[in-house]
């Protein structure tokens, strides 16, 4: 008489055991590898930041040491916004110049850096290298009363680095907020805008990144920032 052994019939898993196992086993991937690429992202993007940051505070405090060894300025003539011929003062300017009296920070805006229809408007005659925001010795002023004179690779100053970020300067205002005649005095109320120059990632308007809803937003590579700050002429020290 033939006997079954009943307990080899219980070894192994079924096939819709190891079909549980192995989904139970891809979600839980699949859920790693998401966290993991929002790490990235988060990171990136902090990095992105800090870059921008880190730029903002080098060419303010430059900015604000410069006009503080100098007597203040008559910014009709010593702060220069550029535009190319045939443009119209409706235009967005393409660059521009401020000069201290000792300094002249002479700059392109990002659009002109970026953009196929535009040439930067300020370039070095002996190098190609672009001129984002540079310093260069200038006790004349002469690159604010002769938009033409050459600018000297040799005699300029980086004080804005593209980095790995491709960091540009999108807009900058100086204005006059007090003036003391009597002591020779000034203070000077500045804006600038410094991030990421993808332009297809950021808005044709103020220059600010596309939201994450564009199809061309790129959130962990894109990041704008103001700097509002202040700076006195006239007493050789920084407000």
């Amino acid at each position: 008489m033939n006997r079954v052994d009943k307990q080899s019939t219980h070894n192994g898993f079924t096939i819709i055991e190891l079909l549980l196992a192995m989904t139970f086993v891809s979600v839980l991937l699949l859920a790693i590898a998401v966290m993991v690429i929002q790490i990235g992202n988060v990171y990136n993007k902090g990095l992105t930041m800090r870059a921008v940051d880190q730029a903002g505070r080098l060419v303010s405090a430059d900015v604000q040491q410069a006009l503080g060894q100098t007597q203040p300025l008559a910014l009709e003539t010593a702060y220069v916004l550029q535009r190319t011929s045939g443009s119209s003062l409706s235009d967005s300017p393409e660059g521009g110049r401020l000069c201290t009296g000792s300094y002249t920070y002479i700059w392109n805006f990002g659009i002109a850096l970026e953009e196929q229809r535009y040439r930067p408007i300020n370039k070095f005659v002996d190098s190609d290298e672009e001129i984002r925001f540079v310093r260069i010795r200038d006790a004349g002023g002469q690159y604010c009363s002769n938009l033409t004179a050459p600018i000297e690779s040799a005699r300029a100053t980086e004080i804005l680095a593209s980095g790995d970020r491709n960091l540009a300067l999108h807009e900058f205002t100086i204005r006059e907020l007090a003036k003391d005649v009597a002591l020779g005095q000034a203070l000077y109320g500045i804006t600038m805008k410094i991030g990421t120059n993808d332009q297809s990632a950021l808005t044709t308007i103020d220059a600010s990144c596309k939201p994450p809803s564009d199809d061309d937003a790129l959130q962990e590579y894109c990041a704008v920032n103001v700097f509002d700050f202040t700076a006195q002429a006239g007493n050789k020290g920084v407000q």
